[in-house]
C-alpha cells in the first residue's frame, strides 16, 4: 500500500520569519546609532587638523565629539581620516557616503581648491640668474622646508642657500639652518623651542648661533586655507668674527661675544578658495636684551620675507618673494657721540618649486 505524505504550507511561519529579518536589520541599524561609552580620542581631519574631544556617538557616516573648546561637533566621516584613543591606538575612517547632514556643526566637504594640510609636507624652491652685460653676474639661491606633524607634536627644519659671483668676485656666500619643535597644549596654543644657525663665507661676523624657545598661538585653525601663527620667544645668541682690524680690537682677545635677547616670530599664508594664487609673509623681529661690548650698542634685528606664490599644477608653483635684512648698530664713543652702523640687506627673488 503506498503511502501519500502531506506537505502543508504555513503562511505565518514565512511572516514570521521576515518580520524577524526586519527586527534584526532594524537593532543592526539601531545599535550602529546608539551612544558610545564616552571615551577621549584624538581625530585626525583630511586637512591637517587634529580635534580631542570624547566620543560620544558613531554612525555609519558621522561621528559625535564632545570638546571642550566648543560646543558639540558632528563629524562627516568624509573628512576624517583616523581616530585616535588616549593609548594612541589608530582607527581608520570608516568609508562612508555623502549623505548631508543637518546637525548644528558638521565638518563637511570643502568646495575650496586649496591643498589640504597633510601630516608631512616638503616645499623646495630653486632660483638661478645669470646676467650679462656692463655687469656680469651669476646668482644661484635655494631653499626648503619640511614639517612633520604627529599627534601633539611638530617638528620642522628649514635651510637656505644663496651664492652670488659680480663681476667675477664672490658678493654672496652663506648658508642658514633652522630645525624646530613644537608642542601643541591645546588646538590653538603651543610651546616652541628651535635652532637658528648661519654660516657667511665673506662677513666679518661670519657665525651666528641662536637658540630660543617660548609660546606660541595659532590663528583660525578652523580654515584650512588660512595659517597665522605668533611666537613670542627668548633666547641666546653667540656671535663669532674673524678678519676685521675694527672689531679685533673692539673685542681684544675674543672671537665670539654672547647674547640675550628677545624676539617676536610670525608665519602668515593664505590661498583663497578656488585659487591658484597663495600669498605669504614670515619673519622675525628680534631685541637684545644686553650689551656685551661697552663701545658698540647692538639693539635690534629684523628678518622678512613677503611673497606669493602661484600654482601651476597642485605641486608645481613659481614664487616671487621680498627679502629685507637689517640689524640696528650704533658705535657710542667715550665723548657721548652715537655713530650709527646699521646693516641692510634688500633683494628680490623669482623661484620655481615644488611641495611634496
Amino acid at each position: 500500500m503506498d503511502k501519500c505524505v502531506t506537505l502543508r504550507f504555513n503562511p505565518f511561519a514565512l511572516l514570521t520569519s521576515a518580520a524577524t529579518l526586519r527586527i534584526a536589520q532594524g537593532a543592526f541599524l539601531l545599535s550602529c546609532s546608539l551612544p558610545l561609552s564616552a571615551k577621549t580620542v584624538q581625530i585626525l581631519l583630511l586637512n591637517g587638523d587634529r580635534i580631542t574631544g570624547d566620543l560620544i556617538a558613531e554612525t555609519p557616516t558621522q561621528l559625535q565629539v564632545q570638546t571642550a573648546y566648543a560646543a558639540m561637533l558632528y563629524l562627516d566621516k568624509t573628512q576624517v581620516s583616523e581616530v585616535k584613543d588616549t593609548q594612541r591606538t589608530a582607527v581608520p575612517a570608516a568609508t562612508a557616503d555623502t549623505t548631508t547632514n543637518t546637525s548644528p556643526v558638521v565638518i563637511a566637504s570643502s568646495n575650496s581648491t586649496s591643498k589640504p594640510e597633510r601630516a608631512w609636507q616638503l616645499e623646495v624652491d630653486i632660483s638661478a640668474s645669470t646676467r650679462r652685460g656692463k655687469e656680469q653676474s651669476d646668482n644661484l639661491s635655494a631653499t626648503s622646508h619640511w614639517e612633520w606633524r604627529d599627534a601633539a607634536w611638530r617638528y620642522s627644519a628649514g635651510a637656505e642657500f644663496d651664492y652670488e659671483i659680480k663681476q667675477n668676485l664672490r658678493k654672496t656666500h652663506k648658508y642658514t639652518i633652522n630645525p624646530g619643535v613644537d608642542y601643541f597644549y591645546s588646538e590653538q596654543i603651543f610651546g616652541r623651542t628651535k635652532l637658528d644657525y648661519s654660516y657667511n663665507y665673506l662677513a666679518a661676523d661670519y657665525k651666528n648661533l641662536d637658540a630660543s624657545l617660548g609660546p606660541g598661538f595659532s590663528f583660525f585653525k578652523d580654515r584650512a586655507e588660512l595659517r597665522l601663527e605668533l611666537m613670542s620667544l627668548l633666547g641666546v645668541k653667540r656671535a663669532y668674527f674673524r678678519g676685521d682690524e675694527f672689531l679685533s680690537a673692539l673685542l681684544g682677545q675674543r672671537d665670539s661675544i654672547l647674547f640675550r635677547f628677545a624676539s617676536l616670530d610670525y608665519d602668515y599664508q593664505y590661498q583663497p578658495p578656488n585659487s591658484d594664487l597663495e600669498w605669504y609673509a614670515k619673519g622675525s623681529i628680534l631685541k637684545m636684551l644686553n650689551q656685551p661690548i661697552e663701545l658698540l650698542d647692538f639693539k635690534f634685528e629684523w628678518h622678512n620675507e613677503l611673497g606669493a606664490r602661484y600654482w601651476l599644477t597642485d605641486k608645481i608653483r613659481i614664487s616671487w618673494s621680498i627679502h629685507h635684512d637689517r640689524t640696528g648698530l650704533d658705535l657710542v664713543l667715550g665723548d657721548g657721540s652715537v655713530h650709527p652702523l646699521d646693516i641692510k640687506d634688500f633683494r628680490q627673488k623669482l623661484s620655481i618649486g615644488a611641495s611634496f
